[in-house]
Protein backbone atom coordinates (compact mmCIF):
# COMPACT_ATOMS: atom_id res chain seq x y z
CA UNK A 1 0.00 0.00 0.00
CA UNK A 2 1.25 3.37 -1.05
CA UNK A 3 -0.25 6.98 0.60
CA UNK A 4 1.18 10.07 -0.94
CA UNK A 5 0.36 12.76 1.76
CA UNK A 6 -0.43 15.56 -0.81
CA UNK A 7 -1.50 18.35 2.30
CA UNK A 8 -0.87 21.53 1.19
CA UNK A 9 1.13 22.64 4.66
CA UNK A 10 2.74 19.49 3.83
CA UNK A 11 4.28 20.13 0.38
CA UNK A 12 4.83 23.63 1.30
CA UNK A 13 7.16 22.56 4.19
CA UNK A 14 8.89 20.06 1.44
CA UNK A 15 9.58 22.75 -0.78
CA UNK A 16 11.38 25.19 2.41
CA UNK A 17 13.77 21.73 3.13
CA UNK A 18 14.35 21.19 -0.43
CA UNK A 19 16.32 25.18 -0.76
CA UNK A 20 19.66 24.71 -1.24
CA UNK A 21 21.76 26.60 1.54
CA UNK A 22 19.07 25.48 4.50
CA UNK A 23 20.23 25.86 7.62
CA UNK A 24 20.44 22.75 9.60
CA UNK A 25 18.35 24.02 12.67
CA UNK A 26 15.16 25.10 9.89
CA UNK A 27 15.93 21.70 8.17
CA UNK A 28 15.06 19.98 11.08
CA UNK A 29 12.35 22.05 12.06
CA UNK A 30 10.97 20.96 8.69
CA UNK A 31 11.72 17.19 9.23
CA UNK A 32 10.26 17.30 12.16
CA UNK A 33 6.80 18.95 11.02
CA UNK A 34 6.46 16.11 8.09
CA UNK A 35 6.67 13.67 10.40
CA UNK A 36 4.23 14.81 13.01
CA UNK A 37 1.70 15.49 9.71
CA UNK A 38 2.44 11.88 8.70
CA UNK A 39 1.78 10.34 12.01
CA UNK A 40 -1.38 12.32 11.74
CA UNK A 41 -2.68 10.62 8.75
CA UNK A 42 -1.35 7.68 9.97
CA UNK A 43 -3.50 7.77 12.67
CA UNK A 44 -6.26 7.18 10.62
CA UNK A 45 -5.83 3.47 9.73
CA UNK A 46 -5.12 2.30 13.56
CA UNK A 47 -7.73 0.62 15.76
CA UNK A 48 -10.73 2.83 18.06
CA UNK A 49 -13.29 2.10 20.29
CA UNK A 50 -16.04 4.78 21.20
CA UNK A 51 -15.90 6.09 24.60
CA UNK A 52 -18.13 8.50 27.17
CA UNK A 53 -16.49 11.07 28.33
CA UNK A 54 -17.97 13.52 31.18
CA UNK A 55 -17.62 16.88 31.12
CA UNK A 56 -18.49 20.23 33.02
CA UNK A 57 -21.58 19.96 31.91
CA UNK A 58 -22.97 16.46 30.61
CA UNK A 59 -21.90 13.26 29.00
CA UNK A 60 -19.49 13.46 25.33
CA UNK A 61 -19.19 10.87 22.91
CA UNK A 62 -15.71 10.33 22.11
CA UNK A 63 -13.17 8.20 20.93
CA UNK A 64 -9.79 6.22 22.02
CA UNK A 65 -6.81 4.95 19.89
CA UNK A 66 -6.65 1.21 21.73
CA UNK A 67 -3.71 1.16 18.99
CA UNK A 68 -1.27 3.25 20.60
CA UNK A 69 0.41 0.64 22.92
CA UNK A 70 1.05 -1.39 19.87
CA UNK A 71 3.26 0.65 17.81
CA UNK A 72 6.91 0.90 17.84
CA UNK A 73 8.80 3.56 16.16
CA UNK A 74 12.32 2.68 14.71
CA UNK A 75 14.70 5.28 14.05
CA UNK A 76 17.60 5.23 11.76
CA UNK A 77 20.84 6.83 12.42
CA UNK A 78 21.31 9.58 12.27
CA UNK A 79 19.15 11.24 9.45
CA UNK A 80 15.72 9.89 11.15
CA UNK A 81 16.10 11.33 14.58
CA UNK A 82 14.12 14.78 13.94
CA UNK A 83 11.93 12.88 11.56
CA UNK A 84 11.25 10.36 14.47
CA UNK A 85 10.65 13.57 16.85
CA UNK A 86 7.75 14.33 14.91
CA UNK A 87 6.00 11.06 14.56
CA UNK A 88 6.64 10.45 18.44
CA UNK A 89 4.62 13.65 19.53
CA UNK A 90 1.40 12.41 18.11
CA UNK A 91 2.27 9.11 19.67
CA UNK A 92 4.28 10.00 22.92
CA UNK A 93 3.04 5.95 24.23
CA UNK A 94 5.09 4.29 21.98
CA UNK A 95 7.94 2.18 22.22
CA UNK A 96 11.21 2.78 20.57
CA UNK A 97 13.86 1.39 18.98
CA UNK A 98 17.60 2.88 17.14
CA UNK A 99 18.90 0.91 14.65
CA UNK A 100 22.17 1.91 13.04
CA UNK A 101 22.95 1.10 9.07
CA UNK A 102 25.52 2.59 6.99
CA UNK A 103 25.09 2.43 2.80
CA UNK A 104 28.35 1.73 1.07
CA UNK A 105 29.08 4.58 -1.16
CA UNK A 106 29.76 2.83 -4.44
CA UNK A 107 27.47 0.62 -6.52
CA UNK A 108 25.72 -2.14 -5.28
CA UNK A 109 25.29 0.78 -2.30
CA UNK A 110 26.08 -2.49 0.04
CA UNK A 111 24.50 -1.80 3.72
CA UNK A 112 25.57 -2.86 7.02
CA UNK A 113 23.62 -3.17 10.19
CA UNK A 114 26.11 -1.80 12.99
CA UNK A 115 23.31 -0.95 15.53
CA UNK A 116 20.88 -2.79 16.58
CA UNK A 117 18.38 -2.15 19.95
CA UNK A 118 14.42 -3.00 19.43
CA UNK A 119 12.23 -4.13 21.82
CA UNK A 120 9.77 -7.45 21.21
CA UNK A 121 7.97 -7.30 17.62
CA UNK A 122 5.68 -9.97 17.69
CA UNK A 123 1.81 -8.07 17.07
CA UNK A 124 3.26 -4.99 17.33
CA UNK A 125 2.54 -1.74 14.71
CA UNK A 126 6.10 -1.53 13.41
CA UNK A 127 6.80 2.19 12.03
CA UNK A 128 10.01 2.76 10.60
CA UNK A 129 10.92 6.48 10.03
CA UNK A 130 13.58 6.85 7.55
CA UNK A 131 13.85 10.37 5.57
CA UNK A 132 15.00 9.10 1.73
CA UNK A 133 13.66 6.29 0.24
CA UNK A 134 16.13 5.79 -2.39
CA UNK A 135 17.91 2.12 -3.67
CA UNK A 136 15.82 0.31 -1.10
CA UNK A 137 19.21 -0.97 0.38
CA UNK A 138 19.04 -0.05 3.79
CA UNK A 139 15.61 -0.78 4.40
CA UNK A 140 16.02 -4.27 3.13
CA UNK A 141 18.70 -4.76 4.92
CA UNK A 142 17.23 -3.07 8.66
CA UNK A 143 14.27 -5.77 7.74
CA UNK A 144 16.58 -8.55 7.76
CA UNK A 145 18.07 -7.84 10.89
CA UNK A 146 14.95 -7.61 12.32
CA UNK A 147 13.45 -11.09 11.95
CA UNK A 148 15.11 -11.68 14.86
CA UNK A 149 13.16 -10.10 16.88
CA UNK A 150 9.49 -10.93 16.35
CA UNK A 151 7.17 -10.56 13.42
CA UNK A 152 4.70 -7.06 13.78
CA UNK A 153 1.00 -7.57 12.76
CA UNK A 154 2.08 -3.98 10.56
CA UNK A 155 5.14 -2.61 9.20
CA UNK A 156 5.12 0.40 7.92
CA UNK A 157 7.37 2.72 6.20
CA UNK A 158 7.49 6.54 6.67
CA UNK A 159 9.24 8.34 3.93
CA UNK A 160 9.98 12.51 3.40
CA UNK A 161 10.97 11.29 -0.49
CA UNK A 162 11.23 8.30 -2.48
CA UNK A 163 12.75 7.28 -5.66
CA UNK A 164 9.77 5.33 -7.88
CA UNK A 165 12.34 2.24 -7.84
CA UNK A 166 12.88 1.72 -4.24
CA UNK A 167 8.84 2.07 -3.72
CA UNK A 168 8.53 -0.63 -6.84
CA UNK A 169 10.64 -2.95 -4.53
CA UNK A 170 9.48 -2.27 -1.19
CA UNK A 171 5.95 -2.92 -1.99
CA UNK A 172 6.79 -6.16 -3.17
CA UNK A 173 7.10 -6.73 0.19
CA UNK A 174 3.92 -6.73 2.89
CA UNK A 175 4.55 -3.53 4.02
CA UNK A 176 2.75 0.03 4.01
CA UNK A 177 4.30 3.13 2.42
CA UNK A 178 3.48 6.62 3.64
CA UNK A 179 5.44 9.21 1.48
CA UNK A 180 5.06 13.24 0.44
CA UNK A 181 7.08 12.39 -2.97
CA UNK A 182 7.70 9.70 -4.97
CA UNK A 183 10.65 10.95 -8.16
CA UNK A 184 12.10 9.17 -10.82
CA UNK A 185 15.89 9.52 -10.86
CA UNK A 186 18.61 7.72 -8.85
CA UNK A 187 22.35 9.51 -9.32
CA UNK A 188 25.56 7.58 -9.58
CA UNK A 189 26.10 7.93 -5.87
CA UNK A 190 22.27 6.15 -5.38
CA UNK A 191 20.76 9.77 -4.27
CA UNK A 192 17.39 10.78 -5.48
CA UNK A 193 17.25 13.29 -7.85
CA UNK A 194 15.79 16.34 -7.87
CA UNK A 195 15.43 14.73 -3.83
CA UNK A 196 17.06 17.46 -1.56
CA UNK A 197 20.64 15.82 -1.05
CA UNK A 198 22.07 14.19 2.21
CA UNK A 199 19.24 14.46 4.99
CA UNK A 200 22.05 13.62 7.78
CA UNK A 201 24.42 15.91 6.62
CA UNK A 202 21.84 18.81 6.01
CA UNK A 203 20.44 17.93 9.71
CA UNK A 204 23.55 17.74 11.45
CA UNK A 205 26.41 19.07 9.65
CA UNK A 206 28.80 16.74 7.54
CA UNK A 207 30.59 13.89 9.73
CA UNK A 208 34.88 14.56 9.58
CA UNK A 209 36.62 11.65 8.32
Amino acid sequence: MLRVIDNLVVREILTGIRKRGIDPASFRKGISDIGRYMAYEFADTLRWRNVDVETPLGIASGVEITDRSRIVVLSILRASLPFTEGVMRVFPEAEQGIVGACRSDDPPFNVSVDYLRVPELDGKVMVIADPMLATGNTIMGILEALEAHGTPERTVLFNVISSRPGIERILEMDMEVYTCSVEDELNDRGYIVPGLGDAGDLAFGRPSE
